[in-house]
């Protein structure tokens, strides 16, 4: 599909060729002798007086150099273009700027600069054909998937929450409260398994799982279970809860599983998941309280942690493992990074192999794709289905 001709064309700016590129759809793209495809980002407007774009494992961090869209002469189109592997797959949201919103000099003022900003003015891309998603904090996002991208058969479907009801969960170890969304597949008389999933909210809200599990269960690739999707309240507590934090895991094994699984727990037949500071948390749950997570899925672990400068070699967590965390029981795990993830393959690899010196089942995967929900969303399905399915996990 070439759409990128419309560029050449001499009335570009014109009602006549917005109407054009809204059929067309954007980004425009056309493919290169290379394999690649070639895209041009477009955003419409005169009164900005500047328009950032963050493609998501793509550009560099906003925080670090911002990418910007060039105006073309008088018009009002603005433009960006880039080249991306045929396969590539992921999001990005546009960010105009108004007169006087210029980034502050001192660059420890930036991050925030930028964050208050994309709170308050990100945009999906209104000219993107395919429905919008968000973060996990609603931040609007357009989905990037190219003619070769990967995408797993249940997320053809329109996404739904039907099945799916929320409760609040009042903690007083944590003296907080929160809700927490729950999902029964399967037939009311199979004893279900148990499937944590944090960011819930995400997965509630954001890009609805919901239908996509009762798909796969009804086809058979996933058992009949119970899902408990858990919101992670507000990144600042976020950041706090999910790092190997024993207080929430506590709270999580004491409180709430009673709550939303009223059956005895087979370790066995429990995946707790998640994705960044998820996938860390996933880890450290299962390797702390085998007696309640037999299983484990990472997707893009911040094994980093403590030390985000760190890129390569083990963090704490396998330096734990290493001194025996986890060694009262074998643990059934997980791991995949995305290949376009730099900074988080080599502390993956190292987490992969601690887990598997130390006698534990692991399977760890590079898969196409970066730190982004649109890859972590396939990943999830096949995930869960593995884990829940194999009494054993091969390493590859």
């Amino acid at each position: 599909m070439n759409t990128l001709h419309l560029l050449d064309r001499p009335d570009l700016g014109s009602a006549a060729w917005w109407q054009d590129v809204a059929a067309a759809g954007t980004p425009l793209r056309r493919a290169r002798t290379d394999g690649d495809v070639e895209l041009a980002f477009l955003w419409r407007g005169t009164d900005c007086a500047a328009v950032c774009i963050d493609v998501y494992s793509h550009t560099p961090h906003p925080v670090a150099q911002r990418t910007h869209l060039q105006r073309v002469g008088t018009t009002d189109v603005w433009l960006w273009r880039t080249g991306l592997p045929a396969d590539w797959r992921g999001s990005y949201f546009l960010l105009p700027l108004a007169p006087g919103q210029q980034a502050p000099a001192e660059r420890a003022a930036v991050r925030r600069w930028w964050i208050d900003l994309m709170d308050r003015q990100a945009s999906a891309d209104p000219f993107n054909r395919l429905p919008p998603h968000g973060t996990g904090w609603g931040v609007p996002l357009s989905p990037l998937l190219l003619a070769e991208a990967p995408v797993h058969e249940a997320w053809r479907a329109v996404p739904d929450a039907q099945g799916l009801t929320v409760q609040r969960w009042h903690s007083d170890r944590l003296d907080t409260a929160r809700d927490i969304w729950r999902l029964r597949t399967g037939p009311e008389d199979a004893v279900p398994a148990l499937v944590l999933l944090l960011d819930g909210q995400y997965w509630a809200r954001q890009m609805p799982i919901a239908g996509a599990l009762r798909r796969l269960t009804a086809q058979g690739v996933l058992p009949p279970a119970v899902y408990v999707l858990v919101d992670a309240v507000s990144p600042a507590r976020r950041g706090q809860e999910l790092p190997c934090n024993e207080a929430f895991w506590l709270a999580v094994c004491a409180e709430l599983l009673p709550q939303v699984y009223p059956h005895a727990i087979d370790p066995r037949r429990t995946v707790v998941a998640g994705q960044s500071y998820g996938g860390l948390a996933a880890l450290y749950a299962a390797l702390r309280w085998p007696d309640c997570f037999g299983c484990a899925l990472s997707q893009s672990g911040s094994f980093w942690w403590p030390d985000p400068d760190r890129t390569e070699g083990e963090g704490w967590l396998a330096q734990q493992v290493r001194a025996g965390l986890g060694s009262a029981a074998r643990m059934r795990a997980l791991l995949e990074v995305g290949c376009y993830e730099t900074e988080m393959t080599g502390v993956n690899r190292a987490m992969a192999s601690a887990l598997a010196d130390a006698g534990h089942a692991v399977a760890y995967r590079e898969v196409r794709g970066g730190h982004d929900w649109i890859c972590w969303r396939d990943g999830l399905l096949d995930g869960l289905a593995r884990l829940l399915n194999d009494t054993t996990i091969q390493q590859g």
